[in-house]
């Protein structure tokens, strides 16, 4: 892919995605296929180890299709996302940093040229294959909603967590709603879904490290919305911007998952009463 030019010695993309990758190779093949050809581009892909096979065909993916390869020991989202960013902020310029998961398929980014905020996250219309709506992730931060989220996580509580995330996603449901009946192209919301978030490269140099790398897995999207509103770079839901997300299993307290839920909520609550957010 051509380089729009050159600024210093690093070269100048549109975007650069960082998309991390653990067990599940082939749905990179998907992904690398949606990327737009109107916008410059470069991937770096990371690759969280899990084994020598998986690891091979990772890197043999990312050289088809002349992109950046990082193998690294497996410690979590934050971890394989910060060491992405910051490959590409010491081997590029651009205008965008787009975090990706692997299973990710780009239906539209055409208007990301309409917008002018130097510092901002921009967070797509992101659907599963069933329909179901991840943005925003959360529409405005609810207390009431972060006071059910934590008793769920304290007392081991499914039935309390299923409560909260009912009313954050009917709460979204109506959120979208009146944002079609205003005609809004974009609206500020509280926090986007972690599956594809897309940065300025301001907002990126203020937030980096863009996550807390002790939260190996889970709740990174409301500590990453608790740190936009502390900056003060202001989260945009836009419809127009099109993903799909191929995956995205739930965990439940009595599944495999439910260790990470607990470990990283652990240490977001403790951040966030440490910064008088709980």
């Amino acid at each position: 892919m051509a380089v729009d030019k050159n600024i210093g010695e690093k070269p100048f993309y549109d975007m650069v995605f960082v998309v991390l990758v653990y067990r599940n190779v082939e749905v990179l093949k998907g992904f690398f296929a949606s990327l737009p050809s109107s916008f410059t581009y470069k991937v770096v892909v990371v690759n969280s180890f899990y084994d020598h096979p998986s690891e091979s065909k990772c890197r043999s993916i990312a050289a088809e299709n002349q992109a950046d390869f990082l193998s690294l020991s497996n410690k979590g989202y934050g971890n394989g996302n910060n060491a992405g960013c910051q490959y590409a902020m010491n081997h590029y310029q651009f205008r965008y940093m787009v975090i990706s998961n692997s299973d990710i398929v780009i239906q539209d980014l055409d208007c990301l040229r309409q917008m002018t905020h130097p510092k901002a996250l921009y967070a797509p219309d992101i659907r599963m294959e069933n329909g179901h709506r991840q943005n925003p992730h959360i529409p405005v931060r609810m207390r009431f909603y972060l006071w059910l989220f934590d008793l769920s996580y304290r007392y081991r509580c499914e039935a309390l967590m299923s409560v909260a995330f009912a009313i954050n996603r009917l709460f979204r449901e109506l959120f979208v709603g009146w944002t079609k009946i205003c005609r809004r192209r974009m609206v500020k919301v509280f926090s986007a879904h972690g599956s594809f978030i897309i940065l300025t490269s301001q907002a990126l140099a203020d937030l980096y490290p863009v996550f807390h790398e002790d939260m190996f897995l889970y709740n990174e999207e409301l500590y990453l919305g608790h740190r936009c509103k502390q900056l003060q770079i202001p989260v945009y839901y836009v419809p127009r911007l099109k993903i799909l997300h191929l995956e995205g299993a739930s965990s439940t307290p009595s599944s495999n998952g439910w260790k990470n839920h607990e470990d990283s909520y652990r240490v977001l609550a403790a951040w966030m009463r440490e910064h008088h957010y709980l």
